[in-house]
C-alpha cells in the first residue's frame, strides 16, 4: 500500500501541473475563448483534434444525456501533462489521443470557446458548462 501511495504521488508530482497552473484552471469561465486559457493556463503539450469523449468518465443516470452534449460541443481538447509544452505544439487527430491518467483535459467547441474539462483525468469529476446540460452528477 505504501508502495502505491508513493506511486501515485510521484505520477501527481510528474504530470499534474501545479502551481499557478491550478489556480489558474479555478479562473477559467464558461465560454472563455482558447486565447484567453493559453494566456492562463500556458499552451498545452498536445491537442486532440477530434471531437472524441467516449473516454471522458461519467457517471450518474443522466450520463448518457451528458455524453451526447459533450459529442455535440466538442470540436478539440487541449492536454495538459506538464509545465512545459514543446513547440510546435502537437496535433493528434488519432483515436489513442486523450489524456492520461491525472492529467489535465480541457473541450472546446468550433469557435474555440471552452465547454468542459476534467483537472486530473481519472481523479476529478467532469465540470461542464451548465448551458450544454443540467447539473452532473458527482463521480461515484
Amino acid at each position: 500500500m505504501v508502495v502505491g501511495a508513493a506511486a501515485i504521488a510521484f505520477l501527481r508530482m510528474v504530470c499534474v501541473p501545479v502551481g499557478s497552473f491550478r489556480e489558474g484552471l479555478t479562473s477559467l469561465t464558461w465560454g472563455m475563448h482558447s486565447d484567453s486559457v493559453a494566456a492562463t493556463l500556458g499552451e498545452p503539450n498536445r491537442i486532440c483534434a477530434s471531437g472524441d469523449v467516449d473516454h471522458v468518465p461519467l457517471s450518474g443516470p443522466d450520463s448518457a444525456a451528458v455524453r451526447r452534449a459533450l459529442r455535440r460541443s466538442t470540436a478539440e481538447r487541449w492536454i495538459y501533462t506538464r509545465r512545459e509544452g514543446r513547440r510546435p505544439i502537437p496535433r493528434d487527430s488519432g483515436p489513442d489521443c486523450r489524456a492520461p491518467s491525472i492529467a489535465t483535459e480541457l473541450g472546446f467547441d468550433g469557435r474555440g470557446r471552452l465547454a468542459w474539462y476534467v483537472r486530473e483525468m481519472d481523479q476529478t469529476r467532469l465540470e461542464i458548462d451548465p448551458a450544454l446540460v443540467g447539473p452532473v452528477a458527482p463521480r461515484e
